[in-house]
């Protein structure tokens, strides 16, 4: 039921975004975040990010530097900042290791954009890596906490 509201919500903002301004635009997004629950939201972007994070890894593998540098922005938006502002809301009082392990998500991910300018094979993937180990470590500590508290 949540799928059909949020789409129809959709198409009213995309048929009204064009005819008016930018505030319309703003209330159909937050009448469209009204009907999703906030862990919806956290699992969408995490989906999001998921996908962004496979199109890199086939960028890097191909050495598309326009594309790598294009993903990684969108995984510094997406997980840098959107999910991890996301859990934090979700969960009050986050230790201060989740906010270091965004922390070297974000400089990863920062490393990785700056070593397209340089077109540095090496530093790129050694930077995916990290970006990849970031992701582990968090998701290790904090997934795992997630399940054993919704027991």
């Amino acid at each position: 039921m949540k799928q059909i509201l949020t789409i129809s919500l959709i198409m009213t903002v995309m048929l009204a975004g064009p005819v008016s301004c930018k505030k319309q635009e703003e209330v159909g997004v937050e009448e469209i975040q009204a009907y999703m629950s906030e862990e919806d939201t956290l699992g969408q972007a995490m989906k999001k990010t998921s996908r962004d994070t496979r199109r890199l890894a086939r960028a890097i593998e191909s050495k598309d530097w326009i594309e790598i540098e294009m993903w990684a922005n969108e995984l510094k938006q997406g997980i840098g900042v959107s999910c991890v502002n996301l859990y934090i809301k979700n969960h009050p009082g986050v230790s201060g290791e989740f906010i270091i392990l965004g922390d070297r998500f974000y400089n990863a991910t920062n490393r990785l954009i700056l070593s397209c300018r340089e077109r540095d094979t090496e530093i790129a993937e050694a930077q995916f890596d990290k970006m990849i180990k970031s992701c582990d470590t968090c998701h290790e500590g904090y997934k795992k906490k997630n399940n054993e508290s919704s027991e």
